[in-house]
This record gives structure tokens, C-alpha cells and sequence, in this order.
């Protein structure tokens, strides 16, 4: 009979799915004495109330609360570690060369001037007197009745102080031009 018993406390324990603890067994062991009778289980027992670790979505706990206040601000980062970069190359060079340095302009201030005027060709070269500088300069077409197309019209450089000297102008074979200068001393 004590197999039985023991058989039927396993049993019971297989059906609800819990373990046997020792205490248990003992105590069916002890109930199913020589002399006692095997009884049949009786009916389950009502539901108890639900724990606090309950095994539901929730878990049992209540609602969210509401959000707290925002914290302080944090202290500020370290700073970063390393050396600073090397300078970036130069940008490229803007379009286009720069031109030459134009010719140095008159420099005193001419309380005389005069002009003169070179021989009529196909060049015409006039120089003012020496010392004078040439302060500006042009050309007549000297009449012919043939096209008129002046080639070079310029001043004539010093060639130590940058001073222009004189005036010459150039026009096509076949007609004639007449240079003049504006001369300052």
C-alpha cells in the first residue's frame, strides 16, 4: 500500500506540474500507514488572490506615472585631444596675367609748354629741345587724296630718366602724316 500511495502523490504531482518536496512525500508516506485505507483526492480548492509577481502582461504593476522634471545640465566635455591641422595650399591664381607697369607719368609741373611739328612722310618724328620732356603728342594726315590709315602713333621713351623725348607717327605707303608734341619745360 505505501507504493501506491506514493505512487498516487507522484501522480498528483505530475498532474498539477509542481515538484514533490520532500515534506510532502513524507507526509503521504506517513498518512497511508498499514492499517489506513487509500482515499480518492478530493475537489480543488478555491482561487486565492492574485500576488504581487503576478505572471500577466503587467506583471502586476500600476499605471505609468507622469514624466519628471528635467535634470540639470551636465558639466562640459573634455577638450578634444591631438594637434591642430597643417595651413591648407594657396588658392589657385585669378584669370588672366597681370599686365605691365605703364610708363611713369610727367612729374613737374609745366608753367611753359610748346608743340612742334615734325617733317610730312610716311613717318614723322618730332623731338622737343633738349631738357624738355614730351608731355603729349598726335598727327595730322596731310592731304593727298589717297586712304589715310595711321599704322603707330606714340611717344618716343628717354632711354635714363623715363622721360618721353619726342613723338613719332606712321601711316601706309602712298600717304602722308605730320607728328606733333606737346613739349613742357
Amino acid at each position: 500500500m505505501r507504493s501506491a500511495a506514493l505512487v498516487s502523490a507522484g501522480a498528483v504531482a505530475l498532474a498539477l506540474n509542481v515538484a514533490p518536496s520532500a515534506a510532502a512525500v513524507a507526509d503521504a508516506i506517513q498518512r497511508s500507514g498499514a492499517d489506513s485505507a487509500v482515499a480518492v483526492p478530493g475537489p480543488n480548492g478555491a482561487d486565492g488572490a492574485r500576488g504581487g509577481g503576478g505572471h500577466g502582461k503587467d506583471h502586476g504593476r500600476g499605471p505609468q506615472g507622469p514624466q519628471g522634471p528635467q535634470g540639470p545640465q551636465g558639466p562640459q566635455g573634455a577638450t578634444g585631444v591631438g594637434t591642430q591641422g597643417p595651413q591648407g595650399p594657396q588658392g589657385a591664381e585669378g584669370v588672366g596675367a597681370q599686365g605691365p607697369q605703364g610708363a611713369q607719368g610727367a612729374s613737374a609741373d609745366f608753367a611753359n609748354t610748346y608743340v612742334l611739328t615734325g617733317p610730312p612722310g610716311v613717318q614723322s618724328t618730332v623731338h622737343c629741345h633738349d631738357g624738355d620732356t614730351a608731355i603729349g603728342g598726335g598727327y595730322n594726315e596731310v592731304g593727298t587724296g589717297i586712304a589715310f590709315i595711321p599704322v603707330e602713333n606714340k611717344p618716343i621713351p628717354g632711354t635714363d630718366d623715363h622721360r618721353a623725348l619726342g613723338w613719332q607717327a606712321t601711316t601706309t605707303v602712298g600717304s602722308r602724316i605730320e607728328a606733333y608734341v606737346i613739349c613742357g619745360h
